[in-house]
């Protein structure tokens, strides 16, 4: 059975990490963490905390794998903070394995949230006996262009800000794949949308509720 993290609650200190690319401390892409943190604190009522090389850059934080698991450890440590936020995926974060503390993380569950990379932080909370949550990431869907789109804010207060079960998983009114480049000329510049058929089944067979 998987420990549980408690949920959030409005004024509660959630850390930033860079655990795969650290984009995020670029000068190029800086501008798009700072929208991301600011929704987190205005939209959500989090206190957004930095760890030592949240921002440190892509060039910094390849080269030292270390650095990016003591980030990771120094958040899971700290009482204070409820919740691990991924600033994005990437790649590589395997290089982490070799630096972590899984009694710590097992003695300390807290809300872990981030997708793609990410998935290997997943992987060490499963192996520290805590759940996390696969979901959106600081520069992606929290920094995204215009707002954060109301069918990602709906489900991120849901579950990570609830303690009941999440319930039916209902599919988007719209989706999007348009590509934009990170700029902040495109910051103010919403992606095209596309209305939502509902869920497909690509195969087997059976009866889905609600959908």
């Amino acid at each position: 059975m998987l420990k549980k993290p408690i949920h959030l609650a409005f004024g509660d200190k959630v850390a930033t990490v860079s655990l795969s690319w650290g984009g995020a401390g670029d000068r190029d892409v800086l501008y798009r963490y700072h929208v991301g943190k600011e929704r987190l604190e205005k939209q959500f009522g989090l206190q957004v905390v930095e760890m030592p090389h949240t921002l440190s850059g892509s060039s910094y934080l390849y080269a030292h794998p270390e650095k990016r698991a003591e980030d990771l450890m120094q958040a899971f440590g700290d009482p204070t903070i409820k919740a691990i936020f991924t600033c994005i995926g990437g790649n590589e974060s395997i290089r982490l394995l070799p630096y972590i503390d899984f009694s710590l993380i097992a003695s300390n569950p807290k809300i872990v949230l981030g997708y793609s990379d990410s998935t290997i932080a997943h992987l060490f909370c499963l192996k520290a006996g805590i759940s996390s949550f696969y979901g959106p990431s600081i520069l992606a869907e929290f920094a995204e262009n215009v707002e954060i789109f109301p069918y990602t804010a709906s489900y991120v207060k849901q579950v990570l800000f609830t303690p009941s079960p999440i319930g039916l998983i209902t599919p988007p009114i719209q989706w999007t794949s348009e590509y934009l480049a990170w700029n902040e000329e495109n910051q103010n510049r919403a992606k095209t949308m596309q209305d939502h058929e509902g869920y497909i089944f690509l195969q087997g067979r059976g009866l889905c509720r609600g959908v």
